[in-house]
């Protein structure tokens, strides 16, 4: 029986100095390749870079490497003796953390990790081994030794890792551990990696460092030399060497090396392959996000239209816009509106709630209604960056950038929607775009909705003026009505009901059906109140108003509309009402007696509007003390329920309930039940008048 050799230790210190990660790449590598572990060395090399670099870079200490090689596997652990406690495996990192990656990835490559806390200082120590979490790989290639001279292997294993490894990490790991080959392999004291911040953006940084710890060249000086296209040396004093990274449309980064003046043309050109494998990785990892992007803005572009189609009022629909950008797009928005007096302040949205108060606070001060006007009147079709001089200071805390996106709708530019970001967070070519779009929803949901708030005033004064202010308040009999137009209530209603007084004491009561709605009707409701109330005062009797009307709405030719009415002269005499009444073509009315007897009273006649000659009759009535005459329209008598009907049972059951009421209680008696019938609303006006003796 043979038993496994003992695990024989290596310790190596490292001093808390920028070389310290690519020292402790090169004793893992020197270890594992005598043991012939090269199986494991990339994820080996991946996991201690990472944590060698938080120890120097969080601990600031001293740090402790230790190496143990066993039979198929190797343990390393790294030691520092900073405070604190070991890092917790709680939550993935977000995509803009900059650390607290080293756990997550340890947790993803190694076979087993732990952490100790002692006093004086924690670790961090992991295991990798030959088994199914590395995976059958071809033999791999040899890394090179420290300064040895390139070699197709060595450019093999530079430029990529084995497949399964890179399937488990993220791009950014990929491409930082690209880099730490390039400068362990190279002998050079540090690399960086410049992209754009966002896509099209003219603000480099650097993604990716060797040395966490070292200063970056200044972005706009590598943009600048990569821009040119060429390979060239960037002047400070540090003989660092700019390689552009090139796409279809230009060059969008570069990869700068330190000590380029020690590399020869070789070293440049494997500088210059490991540069583009790094911007093949950027550019597949930034369409990716783009496309994600593309399909999120497909998204809200359509719950957009959705939420803005689902509301007709202003308030609301500015509010959505406001809040749909925060916080998609960036950390505060405020949305102004051109109004009739001038620039309004309409709707606030921040990130934080606890910021809002403020930043309303600073949206509504002078500076920036004086900018709001500003915009409203110059800013165009088109987004427009505000620079820092035009930020008003009472929004200094809560801006970065601030994008101004006009709010048109119909040639007509309607307000403006400001959007702000934190400082150093630059608005994409695309951000604007999609931002335009949305304003431009916005805007149309604004204009609908004031379309629809000024076409539902004008049908609310117009259905006003077609209706009584008030009823009269008179000796011996009482008045009540009420009136209820069905539809959305932008449109005026066809039904109406009037009242008013006439020559010696009397009283003339009318109550009409237009056919259809809107304009039109209200024509012919004007029409007819006029022509009553004009006749009628003349002394006139029911039966020839009636007639005289149908007369008229004749006239009119193809903007005639027939109409039904009832009209009925009242007159206070000893012991009651003396009532005469003509009906034309309008449903009957209810006389209600006292005692709750109900009866269908008057001729019914002709229709109005139709022919020249018409059948219109009177009647004469006589009302006691108690009793009362009930007109309607038929939206009473055929409110549906389903398949049912109120019809007239329903209707002069209701009646005799209510009799003995007041003549205002008993027709909102009426129209309450009629309302409580059907669930569904009404599709037809309703109008109830009821004039009752008091004696």
């Amino acid at each position: 029986m043979t038993t496994a050799p003992p695990r024989v230790p290596i310790l190596t210190r490292l001093s808390a100095e920028d070389r310290s990660p690519g020292a402790a790449r090169r004793v893992v590598q020197d270890a594992l390749m005598r043991s012939g572990l090269e199986v494991v060395l990339d994820d080996a090399l991946l996991l201690v870079t990472e944590l060698v670099t938080n120890a120097v870079v969080h601990a600031g200490t001293e740090v402790e490497l230790q190496v143990e090689v066993g039979v198929g596997s190797v343990r390393i652990e790294v030691v520092d003796h900073g405070a604190g406690a070991p890092p917790l495996l709680t939550a993935a990192p977000a995509a803009d953390r900059e650390g607290g990656r080293g756990i997550f990835l340890l947790d993803k490559l190694a076979q087993e990790w732990g952490t100790r806390h002692f006093p004086g200082g924690k670790s961090v120590w992991f295991t990798l081994g030959v088994s199914e979490l590395v995976g059958p790989r071809p033999r791999p290639l040899r890394a090179p030794a420290r300064g040895s001279v390139p070699s197709p292997p060595v450019v093999s294993w530079l430029l990529g890792l084995p497949a399964d490894l890179e399937e488990r990490l993220s791009p950014a790991e990929l491409l930082g551990e690209l880099l730490h080959r390039l400068c362990g392999a190279m002998n050079l004291a540090d690399g960086w990696l410049f992209a754009e911040t966002v896509l099209d953006s003219e603000q480099w940084a650097a993604l990716v460092a060797h040395d966490p710890t070292a200063s970056p060249p200044a972005g706009e000086a590598v943009r600048r030399m990569a821009r040119e296209g060429t390979d060239q040396v960037l002047v400070d004093g540090r003989g660092l060497l700019v390689l552009p990274l090139r796409r279809r449309t230009g060059v969008f980064g570069a990869l700068v090396i330190e000590n380029a003046d020690h590399i020869d043309e070789t070293g440049i050109a494997l500088a210059r392959l490991v540069g583009d494998r790094m911007g093949v990785v950027l550019r597949d990892d930034r369409s990716h996000a783009a496309q994600l992007r593309d399909r999120g803005s497909l998204a809200l572009l359509a719950e957009a239209s959705e939420l803005f189609a689902g509301t007709l009022d202003v308030t609301l629909a500015v509010t959505l816009a406001a809040q749909l950008v925060v916080p998609r797009f960036a950390t505060w928005a405020g949305v102004y509106t051109a109004e009739e007096h001038g620039v309004h302040l309409a709707a606030v949205a921040h990130q934080d709630e606890d910021g809002l108060v403020h930043l309303r606070a600073g949206l509504e001060g002078p500076g920036a209604q004086l900018l709001a006007e500003q915009l409203v009147r110059e800013l165009g079709e088109q987004p427009s960056l505000l620079g820092a001089s035009e930020v008003p200071t009472e929004l200094s805390g809560h801006v970065g950038e601030v994008l101004a996106v006009p709010l048109v709708a119909r040639r007509r530019l309607l307000g403006v929607l400001l959007v702000g970001r934190r400082a150093g967070t630059a608005y994409a070519r695309d951000d604007s775009g999609l931002l335009l779009d949305l304003a431009r929803r916005a805007a149309l949901a604004v204009d609908n909705a004031r379309l629809y708030e000024e076409r539902a005033a004008v049908a609310k004064a117009l259905q006003t003026s077609l209706l009584p202010p008030a009823l009269p308040t008179v000796p011996y009999v009482q008045f009540g009505a009420r009136y209820a137009a069905a539809g959305e209530g932008n449109e005026v209603g066809g039904d109406f009901y009037d009242v008013f007084g006439l020559l010696d004491g009397q009283w003339s009561v009318a109550i009409g059906d237009v056919c259809g709605k809107g304009p039109e009707a209200a024509a012919i409701t004007g029409l007819a109140r006029n022509v009553m109330r004009l006749l009628g005062r003349e002394g006139r009797q029911p039966q020839a108003v009636l007639r005289r009307l149908n007369s008229a709405i004749l006239e009119l030719g193809e903007r005639g509309r027939f109409c039904t009415a009832s009209l009925a002269t009242v007159s206070p005499v000893s012991g009651g009402l003396q009532v005469r009444l003509s009906c034309a073509g309008h449903p009957q009315p209810v006389l209600v007696q006292a005692d709750g007897t109900v009866s269908f009273v008057g001729t019914s006649g002709s229709l109005l509007g139709v022919m020249r000659d018409i059948d219109v009759a009177v009647d004469e009535l006589f009302l006691r003390p108690g009793d009362a005459l009930v007109f309607y329209t038929d939206g009473v008598t055929e409110r549906r329920s389903g398949n049912r009907m109120f019809g007239e049972d329903s209707l002069l059951a209701c009646c005799a309930a209510a009799a003995g009421q007041s003549a205002d209680e008993f027709a909102g008696h009426l129209e309450a039940v009629v309302r409580d019938f059907g669930r569904e609303a009404s599709r037809d006006d309703l109008a109830v008048l009821v004039v009752r003796a008091t004696g």
